[in-house]
């Protein structure tokens, strides 16, 4: 958590226009003063709670947040994120009018440069890359239309919580990255819809918090082993038998690149320890595919559409980080 984002956060989110809300503010084991600053600010709310999390890892604490949570609907913001005055009130209302809705974004735009798109999505081509939809790109109404959307963002969605929790919430093993396209692919496959609502805004000052050099590895390592994890869990098996050993052999290619061109050993390691990782723990995963699998989910079919066709870009964007 980032002390110096904190206020202009919570001065949105605890002013937010809507009758019925509460506000948990998940603390990830940090080091400032912020559990001290929450604890003052919140001394006289009583919609305002601070939930310390024991360590710091990212799923964990967005499943601390889900089990203290009283609310109907998971509405869940990173500390760098503002809303618009009405955001509660539409995305609530879509839930009312839709029984399938299980997650769902606004549109996402750059805090700073407000006619800039944030995000108007997530999705991922086959081969497991991230494709931020709208990323930078300016906005002339192109994502002013209701959609469907593989995935919703993490920095700012709404989650049904009956639905969260039939599927046990975030996958606690993940720590950060993925977590929230996993649950996307599960809600999905199980036969509800997310969504993209463009008259929610939020204001998004993206890449905000500052990460120190061995954390960055850190959190490079958790996004490579969850991305490996979330093919395993959820693709099926002749998509995955196809799409998996050119994404292994992608690995391989820049971690000697990494290596032998750029002597970036640390971040070369990245990639091989989290296929090691991936390896060790494949009967826990497989078991977490049955698992959803009994639950009654099916095999990504319709949602293959809302893939990015964009698939060779992840050799490029790959060798680019």
């Amino acid at each position: 958590m980032s002390l110096n984002l904190l206020p202009e956060c919570l001065d949105s989110l605890t002013n937010p226009g809507y009758p019925n809300w509460e506000l948990l503010v998940i603390d990830n084991n940090s080091n400032d003063n912020s559990v001290d600053y929450l604890i003052k600010r919140f001394s006289n709310s009583k919609n305002c709670r601070v939930i310390q999390n024991p360590i710091n890892m990212y799923s964990q604490g967005l499943n601390l947040g889900a089990k203290n949570a009283n609310g109907k609907y998971l509405a869940y913001f990173n500390n760098d994120v503002a809303i618009k005055k009405g955001y509660f009130q539409e995305l609530v209302s879509q839930f009312k009018k839709d029984n399938k809705l299980a997650m769902a974004q606004g549109k996402i735009v750059n805090y700073y440069h407000r006619n800039v798109i944030d995000s108007a999505g997530e999705t991922m081509d086959q081969f497991g890359n991230p494709i931020t939809i709208g990323a930078g790109e300016k906005d002339l109404g192109q994502y002013d239309k209701v959609e469907q959307i593989l995935s919703a963002s993490g920095s700012a969605c709404i989650i049904k919580k009956s639905i969260f929790k039939k599927q046990g919430g975030y996958d606690s093993d993940y720590g950060i990255g993925y977590e929230d396209m996993d649950l996307a692919l599960q809600t999905r496959r199980l036969g509800y819809s997310v969504k993209r609502f463009p008259k929610a805004i939020v204001y998004h000052k993206r890449a905000s918090t500052d990460l120190a050099e061995f954390i960055k590895i850190k959190v490079k390592w958790h996004f490579n082993k969850n991305r490996l994890t979330t093919m395993v869990k959820n693709y099926p098996w002749n998509l995955l038998f196809i799409t998996l050993p050119v994404t292994l052999l992608l690995y391989l290619g820049i971690t000697l690149y990494e290596w032998l061109v750029r002597r970036r050993w640390q971040i070369g390691w990245v990639r091989i320890t989290s296929i090691f990782w991936v390896l060790l723990n494949l009967p826990q995963i497989l078991l977490k595919r049955y698992k959803i699998n009994k639950l009654g989910a099916k095999p990504l079919g319709p949602e293959l559409s809302l893939f990015s066709p964009k698939s060779l870009r992840a050799l490029n964007s790959d060798f680019a980080k």
